[in-house]
């Protein structure tokens, strides 16, 4: 056939073949567009009252009975429990040394019957689809990691054949700078179940932008049932968490930060009711309640947990530079590197008590961080206590 015909004939073919690639590219971004804005109208609950804090966040106050926790499929027939039945007891007195970096009371308070919802943006979930999650899960020695995410673990663990029913400590925090596609933590773990269905429940403290927008050091909790496959996510970013507090949130920020002149911690507390099987979040000395993971989400986590932990979890970025943990300082010494003291756990009695001598220490191969179980960091008032943390970088292994 002539090359005058034939041509334009295949120029035509690409044509429509470009044309039909970028409509199903078009008809795919519109799908998940729709899918977004499906999600944010569950998040996003009409509210009684709205306002403005001083980070930027929109805070919305929705009626505590109608708020985005309760759309999970699981929760369809929960009733809200707006406070526990049971509390531990033991717990070791404050300190009379001890600076809290627990709440400023600068925001305002959503009025009685609502919770602070922060608003949640088309961003914010685009950025939640690519947010790490299995690493969450790592508690042991990292032998491979999830696909584009590089990440380290340290930290002192407690396994045995007794359930764990809470974790308790004071975490000391402190500002990092962190780029914009890393994570860092300092937190609590709490797990149970086969690896295909982990339950998996964290909180502490972050400095995260992929998470928060900001370079503030935040409050943060995750949760998962199923080891990270398909359930699961960072504060209320997906039904789930139930909030009970007028006032915080679990990203709340934290702005009394550590220097090597001042140290400030704030003390959290995840523990299970057992009378109704939910875990609840609990901060400070004045042991104040801020919701909760109700029983129905986990079912390995109705008995207890078979795992707890306290420690850090620092994610590289794309070019796989890894962020500062803790204080962002390896060298170990109790005035400039990062504390977790009062390490404490919660039996089956309903009763704390401190570890003995069953921890675990996990440290990766980096170069780049450390880790000193120090028992109570030299001074009585710490009780059992742990350091942790270095700066990051390009970490060996």
């Amino acid at each position: 056939m002539d090359l005058k015909i034939i041509l334009p004939i295949i120029a035509i073919q690409f044509v429509i073949s470009w044309k039909t690639c970028i409509m199903a590219d078009l008809s795919l971004s519109r799908e998940a567009d729709l899918q977004l804005e499906r999600q944010l109208k569950t998040l996003n609950k009409p509210a009684i009252k709205t306002f403005k804090t001083q980070e930027g966040d929109t805070i919305d106050c929705v009626d505590i009975n109608k708020q985005p926790a309760l759309d999970h499929p699981l929760l369809k027939n929960h009733k809200v429990q707006t406070r526990p039945v049971t509390f531990p007891t033991g717990s070791p007195k404050k300190s009379s040394k001890s600076k809290t970096s627990y709440i400023r009371h600068e925001r305002e308070s959503c009025p009685d019957g609502t919770v602070p919802i922060r608003r949640t943006s088309k961003e914010d979930l685009i950025k939640a689809r690519s947010m790490p999650k299995e690493s969450m899960t790592q508690i042991g020695p990292q032998t491979s990691f999830p696909a584009g995410h590089r990440f380290h673990t340290v930290n002192v663990g407690m396994k045995k054949d007794v359930p764990y029913f809470g974790v308790d400590g004071r975490l000391e925090v402190w500002n990092l700078t962190v780029a914009k596609d890393q994570y860092s933590f300092t937190n609590m773990w709490i797990q149970n179940g086969p690896p295909d269905q982990l339950n998996v429940i964290l909180a502490g403290w972050t400095v995260s932008p992929a998470i928060n927008g900001d370079q503030l050091t935040r409050l943060f909790t995750f949760w998962t049932a199923d080891g990270a496959r398909t359930t699961g996510c960072y504060n209320q970013l997906c039904p789930g968490f139930v909030l009970t507090n007028c006032s915080i949130t679990p990203n709340y920020p934290l702005r009394l930060t550590s220097t090597y002149e001042e140290q400030y911690d704030v003390k959290i507390l995840i523990y299970q009711d057992q009378p109704t099987g939910n875990w609840w979040l609990v901060l400070s000395d004045d042991n104040v309640f801020v919701g909760y993971w109700p029983k129905e989400l986990f079912n390995h986590l109705s008995g207890g947990a078979e795992t707890v932990a306290w420690g850090g979890i620092a994610i590289a970025g794309k070019n796989g530079n890894s962020p500062p943990m803790g204080s962002g300082l390896l060298n170990l010494s109790f005035r400039s590197t990062c504390y977790i003291r009062n390490i404490q756990y919660v039996d089956t009695q309903n009763k704390f008590r401190n570890p003995d001598g069953a921890l675990e220490q996990h440290l990766d191969r980096s170069t780049c961080y450390g880790l000193k179980d120090w028992k109570n960091c030299g001074r009585k008032e710490m009780y059992y206590c742990i350091l942790f943390g270095g700066e990051g970088g390009r970490c060996g292994d």
